[in-house]
């Protein structure tokens, strides 16, 4: 490991921070979108009935894309 420039003795100290690092900016985005959630709940604005269906189909739409393209991918080996 001392091409990457740790020391052999530090490697799990090294992977343990990185991963809490991961784990806590993990989590600092979920606090900033409920942050962001609850402001726009609180705000006092009517929306039509079928917008409450919008991100059950932007969801769908990504799965379905990246299921066609691994499928694509598969075909082409």
């Amino acid at each position: 490991m001392n091409e990457i420039g740790l020391p052999g003795d530090e490697i799990p100290l090294a992977l343990f921070s990185f991963n809490v690092g991961i784990e806590l900016g993990q989590l600092a985005f979920v606090a900033a979108v409920l942050v962001v959630v609850a402001g726009l709940k609180a705000l006092p604005v009517r929306r039509p009935e079928w917008s409450a269906a919008l991100p059950a189909y932007g969801i769908g739409s990504f799965a379905i894309f990246w299921f066609c393209e691994r499928v694509a991918g598969l075909l082409t080996i």
